[in-house]
């Protein structure tokens, strides 16, 4: 396994991403708490770290969407835990940990919207340079790696790692 980004580098841009979130919830003018989704299992990692740096209240919710059985993703989206909060009217970020087709982040984005938000915007810790580009708020980029590491998994091992590693 070769590392691609330290875990000092992690915790560097997650603040930084954390006070882009802040700045772009105040300039919304909504008045509502803002909304944190968790996409489980693989962003929890990204997602805890994230809050640890948001300093205003918020909500936060998890969703498990499946997507992977190992590295095939060709199944489509399996929704196993949807939202449970009213996101009426509120400003929603969903936060995952990789944008690499973009399915399970759009089928997020509309559950998201079909619950009534006032806005949706994903926050991507990683996004591919050459992959789909849906991400508000992105951590790094990168290429066509496998990754794994802070949360990001081979066939559900190596979540546990704070660095993040290419495997190929």
């Amino acid at each position: 396994m070769e590392t691609i980004i330290r875990e000092q580098q992690i915790r560097q841009r997650v603040a930084e991403l954390a006070r882009e979130i802040h700045s772009d919830y105040t300039s919304s003018g909504n008045k509502l708490p803002p909304v944190f989704i968790c996409i489980l299992n693989g962003s929890f990692h990204f997602f805890s770290d994230l809050m640890k740096h948001f300093t205003t209240d918020c909500e936060i919710d998890f969703i498990r969407l499946k997507s992977y059985e190992g590295q095939d993703n060709s199944a489509g989206i399996k929704r196993i835990k949807d939202i449970e909060l009213d996101l009426t009217n509120k400003r929603v970020y969903i936060v995952d940990d990789i944008c690499d087709t973009g399915t399970t982040i759009l089928e997020a984005l509309f559950m998201a919207n079909s619950k009534n938000a006032e806005c949706a915007r994903v926050v991507t810790l990683l996004q591919r340079k050459d992959g789909v580009k849906l991400a508000d708020f992105c951590g790094f980029e990168i290429g066509e790696e496998w990754v794994v590491g802070y949360g990001l998994d081979d066939n559900g091992l190596k979540r546990n790692l704070m660095d993040i590693y290419n495997i190929k």
